[in-house]
């Protein structure tokens, strides 16, 4: 049992049919098993027909049942299982263990009326390896932040039509935007402007005349570190 559970196990969500009647859930599986979210009640030593799908695939296996907690479901481990199979499994399972290690995209709306700007800034924060994503203004900004959900928004002020005070207060009222990290950006420094943005929820405000893309960069990897 112990070395059933060292092995490499990634989590699944697959209808499991067990002994061709019974239907349950898999929760997660390895190349030697797999756990099985079941109402059903089997005794630890149970032998089961077990038929699934992997990557388009539909498998049959046997299992063995190796242990059981009540009214939740059970481990199983496979047996005599096929080399096909055996490989199909083990494929599927080293290649979702792969992209589950993968670090998390990040996405970073940049919302700036200067296109200038909007470059500088934007191909400092792709060369650290943040996905960015543009607007030129408050309209173009809430498209984005709608279809993309970012991960944090960088925020110019003075923008036409919908401005970033106006933003932040659309992002409040919005229980889905609320919550996103806002940083900004503002070329304007005036102690007003800053107190206004951050009683509207802005987490920082940087002047432009002194955020060089690099300190823009390591800010934004401060945030994605809490």
């Amino acid at each position: 049992m112990k070395e059933q559970r060292e092995k490499k196990r990634v989590l699944i969500q697959e209808s499991v049919l067990i002994n061709g009647i019974i239907k349950a859930n898999a929760l997660d599986i390895s190349e030697d098993g797999m756990y099985i979210n079941t109402q059903a009640e089997f005794v630890s030593g149970a032998i089961l027909e077990l038929s699934f799908r992997l990557k388009d695939k539909d498998i049959k296996v046997k299992a063995i049942v190796q242990h059981i907690q009540q009214g939740i479901g059970m481990g199983v481990r496979f047996i005599n299982l096929s080399p096909e199979t055996y490989l199909i499994i083990k494929n599927f399972v080293d290649e979702a263990a792969e992209v589950a290690m993968r670090p998390k995209e990040r996405i970073i709306l940049l919302v700036d009326d200067s296109a200038q700007s909007r470059s500088i800034y934007r191909n400092k924060l792709t060369l650290d390896g943040f996905t960015v994503i543009e607007a030129s203004d408050g309209i173009e900004a809430l498209k984005h932040l709608q279809e993309k959900k970012p991960d944090l928004v960088i925020l110019d002020l003075w923008m036409e039509g919908i401005d970033g005070f106006k933003l932040l207060q659309l992002m409040n009222l919005n229980p889905d935007l609320k919550n996103i990290p806002v940083i900004i950006l503002s070329a304007r420094s005036v102690p007003g402007d800053i107190q206004k943005a951050l009683a509207l929820g802005a987490r920082d405000f940087l002047p432009k005349m002194t955020t060089t893309p690099v300190k823009l960069s390591e800010k934004v990897k401060e945030y994605f570190k809490k």
